[in-house]
């Protein structure tokens, strides 16, 4: 047998028959995979674009692309779309017909014909095929398929070797002319347009040379090259064509090679009659249409009136690989319809009258748009010294500027490149129609009118000389038919523009960083860098991973628009909140900058799918995504596909890079697997011996040291981004000049619960907005400005005397007007965030209401999940904003003077995002905590244990605990997962087995334990829309461990019935899912999942592998914590549980364990930093302006701790030279053994901090602030609890004297407690009575005191005797 024998034994051929065929041909080795066939010659398929030459490589080719070329040509071929209307017009085939299969391949093209015309009886319509393909395999082949195919039905079939016809080159050897017998003809285009050699303008003479009734139907893969399609129609005169089908669709289905891959179809007819001109009679070839304009007043966007259009004597179409120094030129020329001018340009022209301007600027724009794609054409000798460039104005005289603008930028940006800084540009001599001569011939021509609009038919090309076809006719377009393109291409690696001294500070590069500036103030119009940009910069624009730190209103939105302007490529903005994605979106459009678009779910569905079209076919630079977005997988399938479609990425930003850390303020699930995702599915175009993956970029401004290092440990790691030291850039300096602090205090003497402290608090806010509009003028005067300078200088130790300068010439001053709130737009604007959403006492609803019933009534209201714009305060109509923290993030309103919190935040990170919405035009800000002292009991639901909380720590407790809802929850819902859950089963990832769906009860085992399996990768789908009986089942068992249940209309009947809702609070079942799968996950059971928003439902995706794996993935996620000895007793830990667990659930038994006892109690204890914070202030006697500065340092010792900064070193003046003092370093577990990070020599060395010799010229406190600030950060950094740190932590409260209030006494003996019990199992209990040696040596405490640990230690063990008693009480009361 051979395959010609097997294809004529089968009757009615149709493609499945011709796939199914050649895979029975391909060798064993490729059978699974024939898009990787070989063979002995070495020559393969080139990914589908190579010449096949034999048999072999003919049956490769439809084995491994074939079903994808059958599902477009299909896809083309339905007689009707999505919504029922006609689509391809078989009527036109009753009367007779025959096909032209242009460059027809194996003839797939008409077999798919002949299938479509049999199944609807018009197969005795055809009457003659003529088959075109140069290759004799290949149209040998097409001959046999297509004769198999006809059956029994007579057709002619003719076959030709010749070519389509080229516009540039001998046509000897091509098809000149048909002969059109029937009264229509079909002409097949399948990927044959979009091949640069075949001439657009000579195919159209082609068919319509012969005939009367003509259908067209042009297939292409949906890519960059799909634009040929378009200009060959504009050869045709518009209104005698009849279209019938433009689609298109990046992600039409996926190969069985995993990769996505999409299509173009564009489909029309026509009728040939005489005397009536079917095509248009151009010269030369179509014009092409492009945008481009300029202006000095930003008003709004005027596409029509930027479009313009290109005549030349060449296919200017016709090119594939577009350098990225001419690609990215072109983008920002094109990159706003209009856009700003440079200033060279506004001053060449600010002297003419207003029309004569903007013709003069949107002239500039077209010449320069036009010259660059002279560039990409390769039509200019780069080697020579100079251009001669002629320019033939009509009532502009602009042609030197816009070439000298032209000539700056472009030396400003390959004078930053690390690759093409040779790439000089030869001197460019322009010559205006006065000097022009016909002698000369002109290394280009362009021939420009604004005022005249494109009439390509009777255009005359002027008669100067052009070498090379250089020749250009530029005129105004009629109207918009085309939409602007972008070039993508590989990414531009720049210099970099910083680097770092020995002491780790980083220094500007003077000659980058000019340039830079440049394009700083050319697309932002900023005259400099903002501190700690650059350092981010630096990296990203070196295609380095950034994970960017900068303070509130430092600037960190610009550090990615600008490193994306900069590519020519795509970046992908991953926003938190629509609001942000809209705020950012709509800065961008008044910078000039509307190459942009945004995706959300307030967005109507068709807009959506328009928008994606636009970020498909490179019609967008910057796309704004909720992170959700990346969470659907036909979402990331589409991405993934771009690569494909010569779509590329240059970065994925994300932004408020916090939300990705489970230990973070704003810690969402959403965010998981962010990182991974832009890894795999982001992708820029591949360049041999690059990573071939785009760069991440983080960005936040409060992330602590854990925080950080979590974020790095989430978005790295396998099968994602790889993180050097240096990838995280900090300048998140909190000491701001101009946002004060204040603590409001709160008198609820009369409230019997925290409730009621609600109530009163809410009460109160228009008092304390009226106290801190009066503070706010109370610190304007000359003696408040001095305190608040001279304290600023002292805590950062400020000497640099530009610096003290620019700090004393501040004007922070600013007008507050009393009763601001109800004033017509005055120059202030507060903002009061509330605790809850929805209207409960500490609601957003409540606030506001109470508010105006007071008489505000310019109050805007925002709660996270709303659209912010326009909500009339951005836009200064409403003065004040009442909102959720959701408004803390990235909201840009320069004129907020003050900030008023109801309670105080979850953690000083969140607290400090937030109050740093004020203050951002750098005037005097204040940003307001209302705190009452009052305390009350607080039973833990899940210890018993009852103690004494404020109404802001129960608050704050209920948020944490919304978080964690405890391990044995965690764990119960996992199990529900594995072993009681509906899972539909699909085993659509294997692709050497038929489909198969299953629907079973948890996870199937007998796929993942099967060795068959082993490597294959298993996919199941798990609805979380379960009705409420489903989950009252559930309950049963949630109720029965006294944990968290779901929330049902039968549990909210008992609820109601029993007068209080459950002791252990409801849970939010999705929410729950969703972080079980999260767990899963780590431990390498799930290898991934994405949502399906509409059918509410998890697809997972699980690789097939032996159960040792697990204990390998919980080892890596172990190993980002802690040292190889440390993470292998822990995996022993988990494998003596594995024996009578299995190992699955000992797994994540143990990981969950870790999570309660590390990054929960994380999580709490920032909620007592907070509550320390407040204290300090409502403890203390000072003035309050002095404790705000108090304040201050808290903040800042807390996040600019110099003990906390890698690799710090001290002058140590009795060695005479520097020593390291980096607690961070000293405290790391990948240099250090767990023996010397909880060492007693650590508490002696840090211990140090306030002797002579290392003080040197600091002062003592500021060190003990500074020491006191690195422990905070690095504990919760740490996973467990640290003696060394402990006592390092009672040294600083001692030294600052700070033990005079019940937190702090607490904390104190907190640690004392721990370091207690850490000593006792460890032997080393004479370590105390060494530390109160130490604390009086050291100053911390006086020798008369010396007795204050001991006593300390009594009543720890005073205690230990209490708890014990009452153990015995209650063992005794039981029986």
């Amino acid at each position: 047998m051979s395959y010609s024998s097997d294809i004529k034994q089968v009757e009615n051929l149709t493609t499945d028959d011709i796939i199914s065929i050649c895979k029975k041909y391909i060798p064993d080795q490729f059978k699974y995979c024939p898009w990787e066939y070989r063979d002995a010659q070495g020559r393969d398929l080139k990914r589908g674009t190579a010449i096949l030459q034999t048999e072999e490589l003919c049956n490769a080719y439809m084995a491994a692309y074939g079903c994808m070329h059958r599902h477009k040509l299909m896809q083309a071929l339905d007689d009707k779309d999505n919504n029922d209307n006609i689509r391809f017009p078989y009527s036109d085939l009753e009367d007779g017909f025959e096909i032209f299969d242009w460059g027809c391949g194996q003839g797939i093209g008409t077999v798919a014909v002949i299938e479509k015309l049999r199944e609807k009886g018009l197969l005795s319509s055809l009457h003659k095929v003529t088959l075109e393909e140069p290759s004799d395999i290949a149209r040998n082949r097409a001959v046999l398929h297509v004769r198999q195919a006809l059956g029994n039905h007579s057709a002619q079939v003719i076959d030709t070797p010749l070519y389509l016809p080229s516009d540039t080159v001998d046509n000897s050897n091509s098809v000149r002319s048909i002969d059109v017998k029937q009264p229509c003809a079909l002409h097949i285009f399948s990927n044959i347009l979009d091949i640069e050699q075949v001439g657009l303008k000579s195919v159209s003479k082609l068919i319509t040379s012969s005939g009367y009734k003509h259908i067209v139907l042009c297939v292409s893969p949906a890519y960059l090259r799909e634009n040929r399609i378009s200009s060959f129609v504009n050869y045709f005169i518009n209104n005698e064509l009849q279209e019938f089908i433009n689609y298109r669709n990046p992600n039409l289905g996926r190969h069985p090679n995993g990769k996505q891959y999409g299509c173009f179809i564009k489909g029309f007819t026509y009728t040939l009659q005489h005397n009536k001109d079917i095509l248009h009679n151009y010269k030369y070839f179509a014009p092409i249409q492009y945008f481009a304009s300029y202006t000095d007043d930003l008003q709004q966007q005027n596409v029509p009136e930027s479009a313009f259009e290109i005549l030349a004597p060449f296919d200017i179409t016709a090119h594939r690989n577009v350098h990225p120094v001419f690609a990215l030129i072109s983008n920002l020329v094109s990159r706003g319809l209009p856009t700003f001018a440079s200033d060279r340009v506004v001053d060449a022209v600010k002297h003419l009258l207003p029309n004569d301007k903007k013709r003069g600027l949107l002239t500039v724009a077209r010449i320069q748009k036009t010259f660059v794609e002279a560039l990409i054409s390769d039509r200019l000798d780069f080697s020579k010294a100079e251009w001669n460039v002629l320019v033939v104005e009509d009532g502009t005289s602009v042609a030197e500027t816009a070439f000298d603008d032209f000539a700056e930028l472009y030396h400003n940006l390959v004078s930053m490149t690390q690759n093409y800084g040779n790439m000089v540009l030869p001197r460019i001599n322009v010559h205006t129609k006065a000097t022009a001569t016909q002698q000369l011939e002109y290394d280009a021509v362009i021939d420009v009118s604004v005022d005249k609009y494109c009439n390509a038919e009777e255009v005359t090309f002027s008669p100067y000389r052009a070498a090379n076809d250089c020749f250009f006719v530029v005129r105004s377009s009629k109207f918009v038919y085309e939409s602007r393109m972008l070039y993508t291409t590989e990414r531009i690696k720049y210099k970099p523009c910083v680097e770092k001294d020995i002491q780790g500070n980083y220094i500007e590069k003077d000659e980058p960083c000019k340039y830079l500036r440049y394009f700083l103030h050319l697309l932002f119009r900023k005259k400099d860098f903002r501190p700690g940009q650059l350092p981010i910069l630096n990296r990203a624009l070196q295609l380095k991973s950034v994970i960017g730190l900068l303070p509130t209103g430092g600037g960190k939105s610009l550090t990615y628009q600008l490193a994306a302007m900069l590519q020519p490529a795509v970046t992908l903005v991953v926003d938190p909140l629509k609001g942000l994605m809209k705020d950012q979106y709509d800065g961008l459009l008044r910078t000039g900058i509307d190459c942009i678009s945004f995706i959300n779910n307030d967005l109507h569905k068709s807009v959506k799918e328009e928008r994606e079209q636009m970020l498909t076919g490179a019609q967008v630079q910057i796309m704004f995504l909720s992170p959700e977005r990346l969470c659907i997988h036909k979402f990331r399938e589409v991405l993934k596909s771009m690569r494909e479609s010569h779509v590329y990425f240059a970065y994925g930003v994300i932004d408020e890079v916090h939300c990705v850390s489970e230990w973070g303020h704003d810690f969402r699930l959403s965010y998981l697997h962010l990182g991974r995702n832009l890894y795999n599915y982001v992708l820029p175009k591949k360049v041999d011996g690059e990573d071939n993956h785009i760069s991440l970029f983080g960005l936040t401004a409060t992330a602590s040291f854990d925080v950080l290092a979590d974020v790095e440990r989430e978005l790295s790691g396998s099968n994602a981004f790889s993180l050097d030291d240096d990838a995280t850039v900090r300048y998140e300096n909190t000491n701001r000049l101009e946002l004060q602090y204040y603590v409001h205090p709160i008198n609820a003497d009369s409230a019997t619960d925290i409730w009621g402290v609600g109530d009163i608090t809410t009460n109160q806010v228009l008092d304390t907005i009226n106290d801190a509009t009066d503070k706010l003028r109370d610190l304007q005067n000359e003696d408040s400005v001095r305190l608040i300078e001279n304290r600023f200088i002292e805590r950062e130790n400020i000497q640099d005397p530009n610096k003290l300068v620019n700090i004393r010439n501040a004007a922070l001053n600013v007008p507050v007007e009393q009763n601001w709130y109800n004033g017509w737009r005055p120059d202030i604007a507060g903002i009061v965030f509330c605790n809850h959403a929805t209207e409960t006492a500490i609601g957003v609803p409540t606030v506001a209401k109470k508010l105006h019933h007071k008489g505000i009534t310019k109050i805007a209201t925002f709660t996270g999940g709303t659209p912010i714009w326009p909500t009339g305060f951005l836009t200064g109509n409403e003065n004040l904003m009442v909102a959720t923290k959701a408004f803390g993030m990235g909201i840009d309103k320069p004129n907020v003077r003050m900030t008023v919190h109801l309670f105080y935040p979850s953690s000083l990170e969140s607290f400090v995002q937030e109050a740093g919405r004020a203050g951002r035009d750098r005037k005097m800000a204040l940003a307001t905590i209302m705190h009452c002292a009052k305390k009350f009991p607080f039973k833990n639901p899940e210890t018993g244990e009852t103690q004494m909380v404020t109404a802001a720590f129960h608050f704050g407790w209920f948020f944490h605990k919304c978080n964690y809802l405890g391990k044995r929850f965690e764990l119960l819902v996992m199990q529900l997962l594995m072993n009681k859950l509906p899972v539909t089963i699909s085993n659509e990832e294997f692709l050497d087995a038929p489909p198969e769906n299953n629907n079973q009860v948890g996870i199937v085992k007998k796929y993942l334990s099967n060795p068959s399996n082993t490597g294959k990768t298993l996919t199941y789908y798990v609805s979380y829309n379960l009705c409420d009986s489903e989950l009252d089942e559930y309950n049963n068992v949630l109720r029965a461990n006294s944990v968290p249940i779901f929330e049902t209309s039968t549990e909210k009947k008992r609820a109601k019935m029993f007068k209080q809702k459950y002791a252990y609070g409801y849970a939010e079942f999705k929410a729950a899912l969703q972080k079980a799968i999260y767990r899963m996950c780590t431990i390498g059971l799930i290898d991934d999942f994405t949502e399906d928003y509409s059918a509410k439902r998890f697809r997972i995706t699980t690789i097939c592998q032996d159960e040792s794996c697990y204990y390998e993935h919980l080892a890596d996620y172990y190993s980002k914590y802690y040292s190889k000895e440390r993470v292998a007793t822990m995996i022993a830990e988990v494998k003596s549980k594995a024996k009578t667990d299995g190992v699955i659930m000992a797994c994540l038994n143990h990981l969950t364990s870790f999570t309660y006892s590390s990054i929960a109690a994380k999580r709490a204890r920032a909620i007592f930093d907070m509550e320390q914070f407040c204290n300090t202030a409502i403890s203390s006697t000072k003035d309050w302006k002095e404790t705000n500065e108090d304040l201050k340092d808290f903040i800042y010792y807390y996040f600019n701790s110099k003990y906390a900064r890698e690799g710090f070193t001290a002058y140590d003046s009795n060695l005479n030279k520097d020593v390291p003092f980096s607690l961070r370093d000293d405290t790391n577990h990948n240099l250090h053994s767990e023996d010397e990070i909880t060492g007693f020599d650590l508490v002696k060395k840090y211990m140090r901090v306030v002797d002579r010799e290392i003080v040197n010229n600091d002062s003592q406190k500021d060190n003990i602030k500074h020491l006191q600030g690195a422990i905070r950060l690095i504990r919760r950094a740490s996973a467990e609890s640290n003696p060394a740190l402990c006592l390092l932590n009672i040294f600083c409260i001692l030294f600052l004297n700070l033990g005079n209030n019940d937190l702090i006494e607490d904390e104190v003996y907190n640690d004392c407690l721990s370091v207690y019990d850490i000593y006792e199992k460890s032997g080393e209990l004479y370590r105390l009575d060494e530390f109160e040696d130490l604390l009086v040596k050291h100053g911390a405490v006086t020798s008369e005191n010396r007795d204050y640990l001991p006593k300390l230690v009594s009543l720890v063990h005073l205690n230990r005797h209490l708890d014990e008693l009452k153990s015995i009480n209650q063992r005794y009361l039981n029986i």
